[in-house]
């Protein structure tokens, strides 16, 4: 990939954040002029890091969305993890798949223990907090979003995608571990692997309804309903 310049890296991490979005979108995200942010899509098409469909509309001219190509998304895969995806496949091809999801389950043994140990002794609202942190530093683009006493942890980034795609255990790996380093039920709605653009964990809180929904509509409800019992 050539060289890339500050605020076509920030189109980039829109980009990856936010999905597909239209020039008017990207204008207005990035707080530059749209003819400005088409200058620098039109280099990173060239540079294959940026792709564009035609959105008909019923009335008007058609517009286009950009989205990042597969190209755009190496932007965010090291040397080391093109590597490591060689050897999982060079393992499951030679039927040593169950080796793969042994090594995972220690992987996340390893993880948990480390994640308790910085987590000790902190409230359970800077725990999801500091979880969100540690995140963050592995590279997942983090961040929390807290709905009553329920807490949405959104990872925009999966550094191990290619991974999950093979063993599908590396996800449900991270669930449990989410719930046992927190001590709460934790369930994962979203997952870039089936085609969402983010990794979605609802994190239920203490107080929070017994059964977490993964419906926006029933998300909602379960939200207000505890609302209004608080008040």
């Amino acid at each position: 990939m050539g060289q890339i310049k500050s605020t076509e890296t920030e189109i980039i991490m829109t980009l990856k954040r936010e999905g597909p979005l239209t020039l008017q979108q990207l204008s207005q995200k990035l707080g530059i002029t749209k003819m400005g942010v088409y200058k620098h899509l039109a280099k990173l098409e060239r540079q294959g890091v940026v792709s564009r469909k035609i959105v008909k509309k019923e009335v008007g001219r058609p517009s286009y969305i950009f989205s990042l190509s597969d190209k755009g998304r190496e932007y965010f895969v090291s040397s080391d993890s093109i590597v490591l995806l060689s050897l999982l496949e060079f393992l499951q091809r030679e039927d040593k798949g169950s080796l793969v999801i042994k090594f995972l389950k220690e992987r996340s043994k390893i993880k948990m223990e480390e994640y308790e140990e910085k987590l000790n002794k902190m409230s359970f609202d800077e725990k999801v907090e500091k979880l969100c942190n540690l995140r963050n530093e592995e590279g997942y683009m983090a961040e929390i979003k807290k709905s009553g006493n329920c807490y949405e942890l959104l990872e925009y980034n999966c550094p191990i995608f290619k991974v999950a795609s093979l063993f599908g255990e590396a996800c449900s790996l991270e669930q449990k571990l989410f719930s046992a380093v927190l001590k709460t039920q934790v369930e994962n709605t979203h997952r870039q692997v089936n085609g969402y653009n983010i990794c979605r964990f609802l994190i239920r809180g203490k107080n929070a309804p017994h059964q977490i929904e993964t419906s926006p509509f029933k998300i909602r409800r379960a939200l207000n309903e505890e609302n209004n019992i608080r008040h």
